[in-house]
């Protein structure tokens, strides 16, 4: 225990949800943290649910991709650096206007589970949004994009966005989901995720990836991501809640 170090701290949790939390180390050595919108607002400027546009600020460790090295620091390929930009490992913020040189990525609600794939000689991971009330995302982790929350859920647009979304994505380094799925068959929150290792089924299952979906219990496979007209096949259903995969 006197070991113990702290690498980010004060992170935001205005509602005490969408905390999202997962981690993992990359192939290449860094540490990686998912972190949600925090449900409502934390500067109390917007609101709730899909009103909350915290996602959009970019000074906060709210609704990003953080990395960090195995002692806190700054990745040197990190891309956001230099001038506008402060740590905020401390306090969990920096001043408006800034950006915070933890962040990856940004524009996520509730990153609740990221898998990297074994098979790829670099860090190539997938992101699981949960969306709000319509869609269920799949996103391509890349450094220094925005994802599009609150502006967007999945690719479409959100008719709960305030009036900072218009016009966009028209000014924002925007990435669309590389998979999305509607609510219509019950489905609706995007939770567990993994890629299937080489040689740990039969080969027709090598390097696809497979999501779970905690309303409806089921387990979905994606041959190929990205892939625009990838449709997910139907691995395993009536499992009950399923928040992880491995």
């Amino acid at each position: 225990p006197a070991s113990q170090v702290v690498l980010v701290d004060n992170i935001h949790s205005t509602a005490g949800n969408h905390n999202a939390g997962d981690i993992h180390f990359g192939r290449d050595g860094y540490l990686y943290v998912t972190v949600g919108d925090g449900g409502c607002d934390y500067a109390g400027d917007s609101g709730c649910g899909g009103a909350n546009d915290a996602a959009r600020d970019r000074h906060v460790l709210l609704g990003k991709v953080l990395r960090v090295t195995r002692d806190g620091g700054i990745p040197a390929g990190n891309p956001f650096q230099g001038p506008g930009t402060a740590r905020c490992n401390v306090t969990g913020s920096t001043t408006p206007g800034n950006t915070c040189q933890e962040t990856f990525a940004w524009g996520l609600r509730n990153p609740f589970r990221f898998a990297f794939d074994p098979g790829s000689v670099a860090t190539r991971f997938l992101v699981n949004d949960v969306g709000q009330g319509a869609w269920e995302e799949v996103d391509l982790g890349e450094a220094g994009v925005d994802y599009g929350w609150n502006c967007r859920e999945g690719d479409n647009a959100n008719p709960q966005a305030g009036a900072s979304c218009a016009g966009f994505p028209s000014a924002s380094p925007y990435r669309p989901p590389v998979y999305e799925y509607g609510r219509g068959t019950g489905c609706g929150s995007i939770t567990g995720g993994a890629f299937v290792p080489r040689g740990a089924f039969s080969t027709e299952y090598d390097g696809h990836y497979l999501l779970a979906d905690f309303n409806c219990g089921k387990v979905l496979r994606l041959a190929s991501v990205p892939a625009a007209d990838d449709t997910a096949v139907e691995l395993a259903s009536s499992l009950g809640p399923v928040v992880h995969l491995r």
